[in-house]
């Protein structure tokens, strides 16, 4: 019988293994090199990439009920792998819950540059907003030192550096980075002009039928909107249709004014958040301190930790 086998018929001392990292970094690719099969795996892509769920290409419900799928775990004290960005609150929280319960946890960070889960992330069936790209990367490395101390030490990081294949584009990053923010934001639309990058695959256009459409356009003969924009554009065809559906009109040029307006403000506070996120990075990058926090272990050697661990 494996060790992992007998580890999840033994309640009395539950484990997690956290598989964590931002977006794009290699989670999978390490744990696909883990003797870890024998354990639950807990991670949002078996919702995600189902095209038989609920939850088939819904990245936010997915990732909600892995949340309640590590809780219900908790609570009933089975051992399991969960793959994770580590990065927000309910992580956070699910993260106490299992150090209150008595689990035995051990973490294992990716750790990939950000050039390289931005790449990454755009390169496959599947990606996230670029925003979220970066928002995962700086909240799961920033707190490093923090999962080590609560962790007790139980945690090992493993570098992705893609064997150097994207060392241009990382030099690049670097390079657009020592001229702040915008430095990077120009880099980054020049890389995405090129490549087609940039876009999410998780963003739903709203569908019409040709009478909404016909209706639509009348609704909006006086709107001043920026149709180049999916979002800006989604947001006002939403209210349309919200009000069209349920009382066969448009909501006025007043309401639809004002939607374009709100979602305007909601933008600017969103990119100033975004900055704010690139500006860390770029902080974090360049600072020796975080970049000695940073010591890699070979999949050999994260392997023998964690069966040891177990």
């Amino acid at each position: 019988m494996k060790l992992t086998q007998i580890i999840l018929e033994d309640r009395n001392r539950p484990k997690a293994v956290i598989m964590a990292g931002g977006a794009g970094a290699g989670k999978s690719y390490l744990l696909n090199q883990l003797d870890l099969d024998s354990l639950e795996q807990l991670n949002p892509d078996k919702y995600v990439e189902d095209p038989e769920h609920p939850y088939y290409n819904n990245l936010g419900a997915a990732s909600s009920q892995v949340n309640k799928d590590v809780a219900a775990a908790a609570d009933d004290k089975t051992s399991f792998v969960w793959d994770t960005t580590a990065s927000g609150v309910k992580f956070d929280e699910n993260l106490d819950k299992l150090i209150k319960l008595g689990y035995d946890i051990y973490m294992v960070m990716v750790y990939t540059h950000p050039m390289i889960s931005y790449i990454s992330n755009f390169s496959r069936g599947r990606n996230i907003p670029a925003a979220s790209v970066f928002t995962t990367w700086r909240n799961a490395y920033q707190k490093i030192e923090d999962f080590n101390r609560k962790l007790k030490g139980n945690l090992s990081i493993f570098i992705n550096d893609r064997g150097g294949e994207f060392k241009k584009e990382v030099d690049g990053f670097n390079t657009a980075a020592k001229n702040g923010v915008q430095g990077i934001k120009d880099y980054l639309a020049a890389y995405n002009e090129r490549t087609g990058a940039g876009k999410s695959t998780f963003f739903k256009p709203v569908e019409m039928s040709k009478q909404e459409e016909d209706e639509f356009i009348k609704a909006t003969t006086n709107i001043d909107w920026d149709k180049d924009s999916r979002s800006e554009d989604k947001a006002i065809k939403q209210a349309f249709l919200k009000s069209y559906q349920k009382i066969g009109t448009g909501p006025g040029e007043d309401k639809l004014k004002d939607v374009v307006k709100k979602y305007r403000e909601r933008k600017a506070d969103a990119d100033e958040r975004n900055d704010a996120v690139l500006d860390s990075i770029a902080d974090m990058l360049f600072s020796p301190k975080f970049q000695e926090k940073l010591k890699h272990s070979s999949p050999q050697e994260i392997d023998q930790k964690v069966q040891t661990f177990l």
